[in-house]
């Protein structure tokens, strides 16, 4: 008779397959191995449960199960799955982990489609959380990442056009009325909307683009990328430090605070199904650019008033911080960060992380405080 191990056993081994498939691009193979090892797993809770249901046993099977569930694109089955286990009582640990799972469970929902239909230029936004109601949302939340995400595109666009980094002034007219990005009516349920990237002129071609949907797809690939904190393949994309070190302070615009937005999440469809992109961590959990820390230098965090903001100081530029004690900071700001990160705080209360050398701070990190 085969036992609950070897059913789990076997489970995984089709999951690891389906992970090599899917890392090779076979996505139908990795669909297969997929729903190969969500079979095994369910055959292994209908075993515990033919005999005596052990904790935690029975929840760490129910969430392997779940997360299987959402691999093979079935919410609705992650759904009860992580209601049976959390019905039976399981430890703390576990229960917070599944109820974790029931979001990205949501948000799998949410990513659907339901009739709406994309070209290939197009994507779906969707944000999830406290402040998002039936097609209603805070208008600051959905405003500020709708235009940090249209940033993302157009930074996007100028890489692949090999033009240095614009670390001050506006996008270039001609390269924005080719690229324009145009944003649909928001749709009820989470707060949908779509995105587009407008036809270049006379089907003008980028460099490593076929056509404007790969932009789309350059741009979901990236967020994937930040997400799940893969740090050397991000750079190997971005082989730009300036452009790199954008990305990723933008990316932490668009990602969730954790209780008014959630989720942060986009759809596309390529070949008729529906493909998927998602920020789910927290913005302080997504990663940061790389620093030199020896023994010269020093962490510092400091809060207080953006004053002043000036890109003329040689390619970095620097601000000025007033903290609460009224005592003045310089920061310098590295390429990448002035134009699209810190003038938008212009004149109000921010947190900064740095490191000080010496007598200079050098920005990591920059928040404004609500």
């Amino acid at each position: 008779m085969i036992s609950v191990k070897d059913y789990h056993n076997k489970s995984m081994e089709y999951t690891e397959l389906a992970f090599i498939e899917k890392m090779k691009g076979n996505t139908d193979n990795a669909s297969q191995y997929f729903k190969k090892a969500l079979e095994n797993e369910l055959l292994a809770i209908n075993a515990i449960e033919s005999t005596e249901i052990i904790e935690p046993t029975y929840s760490v099977l129910l969430r392997s199960a779940a997360t299987l569930a959402l691999d093979c694109e079935q919410p609705r089955k992650a759904e009860q799955l992580i209601a049976k286990a959390l019905a039976n009582n399981p430890p703390d640990e576990i229960a917070n982990e599944l109820r974790d799972l029931y979001e990205q469970t949501n948000l799998k929902r949410h990513l659907k489609l339901r009739g709406i239909s994309l070209e290939e230029d197009e994507m779906q936004m969707n944000l999830t959380g406290n402040s998002v109601g039936f097609g209603l949302v805070q208008s600051d939340e959905f405003l500020k990442r709708v235009d940090n995400a249209s940033k993302m595109i157009y930074r996007i666009v100028e890489r692949k056009r090999k033009k240095p980094f614009r670390e001050k002034g506006r996008i270039n007219k001609d390269l924005k009325d080719n690229y324009e990005i145009f944003v649909s009516v928001p749709r009820a349920a989470s707060f949908s909307i779509t995105l587009k990237v407008g036809v270049p002129n006379e089907q003008k071609s980028l460099p490593g683009f076929e056509d404007t949907s790969q932009i789309v797809d350059e741009f979901m690939d990236l967020i994937s990328l930040v997400n799940t904190n893969k740090i050397n393949e991000l750079k190997d994309k971005i082989n730009d430090n300036a452009y790199y070190r954008n990305f990723i302070s933008l990316a932490k615009t668009i990602a969730p605070d954790g209780e008014n937005i959630k989720q942060v999440g986009f759809t596309a469809i390529r070949n008729g199904k529906e493909k998927y992109s998602e920020i789910t961590k927290p913005r302080n959990e997504l990663p940061t650019p790389d620093y030199t820390d020896d023994k010269d230098t020093q962490k510092v965090k400091i809060k207080g008033s953006l004053k002043f903001a000036d890109a003329t100081h040689g390619e970095s530029g620097v601000i000025k911080i007033i903290d609460e004690n009224n005592k003045s900071h310089k920061v310098k700001v590295p390429e990448g960060m002035m134009n699209d990160i810190v003038k938008p705080m212009w004149d109000s209360i921010v947190i900064i992380k740095g490191i000080k050398k010496r007598n200079t701070i050098e920005l990591i990190d920059i928040q404004e405080v609500k």
